[in-house]
């Protein structure tokens, strides 16, 4: 019944196919060239392809081999004149003979039929042989390689098909083809192109079977895969590609080089000893191409495992599977490669696991269970990439820098599943991690000689800096710093991990920092590092098993014993001068050493405050920028770890250490850079709650100014800190604490103008003193009292003393003595923080001869400073001021602008705070003083006549304004002559109606003088009468 059924189906299938093949075969056997008869060809050839494309594509038997023959004898007419017609009805025939090999002849085809169409194929695909090959056009070479792959399968599932292709008239044209199909894999245009090459090579390789056959063809394939897969090559080609290439070579090799067949070879070759002479010369020649195949493969190989280093992840696998499969299929045949492909399969190790969860491949660990002599190859391997890594760290591709450290990574993996460890190749490693880091270490500037260094004070600006990274816990790698050595870093961190156990890491660690205690230079800092982050790394994985397993004692011991030694090295680094420490980033590392230990620590960190605190805020006055922001971050992690809310609250609450440790510096004169600029970062941060301990301090800077007063910028340093102590104290509510001189009840000495008598005023002026005299009476005369003539203290002892007979006892002269009408007037003392700023002033004077000009200015100004905040006490400001004012005024005539200007700006708050207290200083220097004023003058009315100047922003437009506050401060606090008057008026020309306070402080003196300066400026022709 299914003969039947099967019979009525390819019935069916003739009468459809009938038409077409009739109507081809009448247009093919047509020859006279005419293009309606091609075209009706290309029209009967797509009518034939639509019907079997439609029909003939199935499996159920029903389009058998005799169908196929009937169908091919049209399309042989074709093929026949194939020159005669265009490669469009040339790719449709191939096609139309695709589905016949394909469906029709898939398990039987005439073995000659299959010749003819190997050669036509062929043909088609790079034209005749004997000339260069030349390939057909894209389509029609696209549709020839899937004819061929499927002629190739037809004749392998084809009785007797595999033996027939290995006969001498079919080599030739198998040579030819191969030839073909080779040429396609390595000039095809398209990766299409390729990819059917590929297939149609491996169809090939697997129908020809007879390993002597495939042996004339292995060196040519084995070449061009080789060609294909260099990463040299002009022929840009995709993953698929690749992969397909790896896969068809590996699959080569296995089918001539395998352990089975290389066997049957030999055991032929001991079976051959009583055959002819010429047939033991075949022998031998088999055994001499297998030496000869073996040397050449090994060639090979070294160019295909450069791929190992390829991005796509599906190469590396091809490339790995490739290796694997070779070791253990051909693990005696090609022994001479084993050690390139045990190092490439170390290299790739772990590439099967990534996102194949669930699948389990055969790996290199599995091979060495098998194979004892891998294992020491692995050993022999690892040892000279441990030994080659300084090297190969030394270069400048980070790619190649990349590489080494993964195959290390995976060789670490490797050892630790397979048990393989020793502790020499551990030493060798170790050794060889520490001069790695050694060699990439960038090198320093060399060291400059012997100078004063410059530091930038700016409190505003540290304390800023720490209050804009609060959450900055985390700090910038030191070792391979650079953004390009990144991935670079991430993969040696990753092979410090692998490194082993807990334990060997910790010896490893310990070695570390022993060896760092003795070292110098690069190695002292590479070890120093390595031993950090081998113990950083330690604790992690420990945290990780502490929920599941308790750590032993030993490790637990060994660990802190570890940490306990870092952290006493790094505080005795940070302790060291800047000139002790040669390289930078020691101190980098010892900071975080620091930070790391108060994070395990966290809140009972606080001890460690005491000597640890001080050392790490030194370094926010660094001029590194890198080590400042390692100070900040280090500053956050102790504050969070700590407990404090910031970084501020860490260092007001713990200030008290920091002032001990500079006091203890500064008098040592041990006089670090930082020490200023840390001093007012802690001022700024504490406000006036510090000064009443900086006494001391205070002390402690003008005996070291008294010793370093050569050093400008240290000096600058130090001023910088007594004028952050000024500031913050004129703002203070302690400055006056004892009462002394009450800001609310100050004497102002501002002029003020003598108000316009009045009749009523004139009366009550002017009354007469007898008068009211005679209205009290004469009896008041009798109160009357004689001015005293000794002092209060002198008369209260003569009143006792003519007293003496009414005064009785001891107890009554004692009452006496302590009654507080007798009594002298005790003022009290200032306030500690009155006498430290003053102390400040009076000893500034000292340096305003300094040869610094910026110096000098920021005096003047610290001076200016003062007085606005003492002047409220007379009784101690104005010994101060007399003490001061000789330094001061001569500031006035500086050769610097800038310092004249800030000496201007003095003495106009002298004279604010003290008035007519030096009226009479003001009048000794006052012929000086207005000759400076009217060059000043001068030179500003020369720039604006020419134009040439830079207006208000010149020297002179500076000093003039400052002058010009200067009188105006003058005219409104101090008395002045009427000649200084005079002088005034003719210096100050215009400026006295034009100006606001000028008009305002002259009307305070003369209200008269204003009008009369503008009426004679406005009638310049004006006479004064005789």
């Amino acid at each position: 019944m299914e003969n039947e059924s099967s019979r009525l189906q390819r019935d069916a299938l003739f009468k459809q196919l009938k038409p077409s093949c009739v109507a081809l075969s009448q247009l093919t056997l047509v020859e006279d060239g005419d293009p309606s008869n091609v075209k009706a060809v290309i029209d009967g050839t797509a009518k034939l392809l639509h019907v079997l494309e439609d029909k003939c594509q199935r499996t159920d038997g029903s389009f058998d081999e005799k169908l196929a023959d009937y169908v091919f004898f049209p399309l042989s007419q074709i093929l026949r004149k194939k020159q005669k017609f265009t490669d469009q009805l040339s790719e449709q025939t191939i096609k139309c003979v695709r589905i016949l090999l394909e469906y029709g002849w898939k398990t039987s085809i005439d073995l000659e039929l299959a010749k003819q169409l190997l050669i036509l194929l062929s043909f088609v695909a790079g034209g005749k042989p004997g000339k260069e090959i030349l390939l057909a056009p894209e389509e029609l070479l696209i549709e020839t390689l899937r004819a061929l792959s499927v002629l190739f399968s037809a004749v392998e599932n084809t009785h007797g098909g595999s033996a027939a292709i290995k006969e001498p008239e079919i080599i030739l044209a198998l040579g030819y083809c191969l030839t073909v199909i080779l040429e396609a894999i390595t000039d095809g245009s398209t990766s299409s192109i390729q990819f059917q090459a590929l297939f149609a090579l491996e169809r090939a390789w697997h129908c020809i079977r007879d390993p002597v056959t495939l042996s004339k063809f292995l060196p040519g394939a084995v070449s061009v895969l080789t060609k294909c897969l260099m990463l040299t090559t002009k022929t840009r080609r995709s993953r698929k590609v690749l992969v397909k290439i790896i896969d068809l070579l590996c699959y080569i090799l296995v089918s001539c080089l395998s352990d089975i067949v290389t066997r049957k070879v030999r055991i032929n070759q001991n079976n051959s000893q009583d055959k002819s002479a010429k047939e033991s010369n075949k022998d031998t020649l088999m055994t001499e191409w297998l030496t000869t195949t073996s040397e050449q493969i090994k060639l090979a190989l070294l160019k295909v495992v450069e791929l190992r280093s390829h991005k796509a992840v599906e190469v590396q696998r091809a490339l790995n599977n490739l290796c694997i499969t070779l070791l253990d299929e051909c693990h005696e045949t090609l022994s001479d490669s084993s050690q390139i492909l045990v190092e490439t399969s170390l290299s790739l190790h772990g590439i099967d696991s990534v996102d194949r969860v669930g699948e389990r491949k055969t790996d290199l660990s599995d091979l060495v269970l098998i194979y004892a002599d891998l294992a020491e190859i692995i050993k022999v391997i690892i040892h000279d990439w441990v030994t080659n890594l300084p090297k190969v760290m030394q270069t400048n591709d980070e790619t190649v820098k990349i590489s080494a450290l993964e195959n290390l990574s995976h060789a670490q993996i490797l050892l630790s599943s397979l048990n393989l460890k020793s502790s020499l190749l551990e030493e060798a490693l170790l050794n060889s991690l520490r001069d790695s880091i050694r060699v990439n270490i960038d090198p320093l500037l060399p060291a400059k000689s012997l100078q004063e260094t410059r530091v930038h004070i700016d409190s505003l600006a540290i304390s800023a800096l720490i209050s804009k990274n609060p959450t900055s816990i985390k700090f910038d790698p030191i070792i391979m710093p650079r953004e390009s050595q990144k991935n670079t870093r991430e993969k040696f961190m990753t092979l410090v991990t692998n490194l082993g156990s807990g334990d060997s890491q910790m010896k490893l660690a310990n070695k570390m920092l022993e060896y760092a205690e003795c070292a110098s230079g690069p190695s002292l800092l590479s070890s120093y590092w390595l031993s950090f982050e081998i113990l950083k790394i330690v604790n992690r994985k420990n945290k990780e098993i502490e929920d599941f397993l308790v750590p032993s004692i030993t490790s637990c011991c060994n660990q802190a014993s570890l940490e306990q030694g870092l952290f006493f090295f790094s505080f005795s680094l940070l302790s060291k001068d800047d000139e002790e420490i040669n390289d930078w980033r020691l101190q980098a590392i010892g900071l975080e050493v620091m930070a790391y230990v108060a994070q395990r620590m966290k809140h009972s960190f606080r001890t460690e405050l005491v000597d640890t605190l001080y050392p790490v805020v030194q370094f926010l006055g660094s001029p590194n920028q890198i080590l400042r922001e390692h100070a900040i971050t280090c500053l956050n992690i102790f504050s969070h770890s700590c407990g404090y809310s910031d970084s501020s609250a860490l260092i007001i609450n713990n200030v008290d250490y920091m002032v001990n440790a500079i006091c203890l510096r500064l008098n040592t004169f041990n006089i670090a850079p930082q020490g200023p600029q840390i001093l007012i970062m802690m001022i700024h941060l504490a406000g006036p709650t510090l000064l009443p301990y900086l006494d001391d301090v205070v002390d402690s800077i003008f005996a070291a100014l008294a010793n370093y007063h050569g050093y400008q910028h240290l000096v600058g340093a130090f001023f910088s800190v007594l004028a952050e102590i000024v500031l913050v104290g004129s703002k203070s509510d302690q400055l006056l604490v004892n009462g002394v001189g009450d800001k609310s009840s100050s004497v102002s000495h501002r002029k003020k103008l003598f108000p316009i008598p009045t009749i009523e005023s004139i009366i009550e002026t002017y009354i007469s003193p007898s008068t009211q005299s005679q209205k009290e009476g004469p009896d008041n005369f009798s109160d009357y009292q004689k001015f005293p003539e000794v002092p209060w203290k002198d008369s209260t002892k003569n009143f006792i003393h003519q007293n003496s007979d009414h005064i009785g006892q001891n107890d009554d002269i004692d009452k006496y003595n302590n009654d507080s009408e007798f009594k002298e007037v005790q003022k009290l003392p200032p306030s500690k923080m009155y006498s430290m700023l003053q102390s400040i002033a009076r000893l500034s004077q000292y340096h305003l001869t300094s040869s610094s000009p910026v110096l000098r200015s920021k005096l003047l100004g610290l001076i200016t400073k003062a007085a606005g905040a003492l002047y409220h006490d007379e009784d101690n400001f104005l010994p101060l001021v007399n003490d001061i004012w000789p330094v001061v005024v001569k500031r006035i005539y500086d050769p610097e602008s800038f310092v004249c200007v800030a000496a201007c700006d003095t003495v106009t708050e002298l004279c604010r705070c003290t008035g007519d207290f030096i009226s009479t200083r003001i009048s000794v220097e006052w012929s000086q003083l207005i000759s400076i004023i009217r060059s000043t003058k001068t030179s500003v009315e020369r720039e604006q006549h020419t134009g040439h100047g830079r207006g208000n922003y010149s020297q002179a437009s500076q000093k003039w304004d400052a002058f010009l506050r200067l009188l105006t401060a003058i005219i409104s606090y101090v008395r002045i002559e009427d000649g200084m008057l005079d002088d005034l008026i003719e210096v100050l020309g215009n400026e006295i109606w034009e100006t606001k306070e000028v008009r305002i402080a002259i009307e305070s003196v003369n209200a008269e003088v204003v009008w009369l300066a503008k009426y004679i400026h406005d009638n310049e022709n004006w006479l004064p009468l005789d």
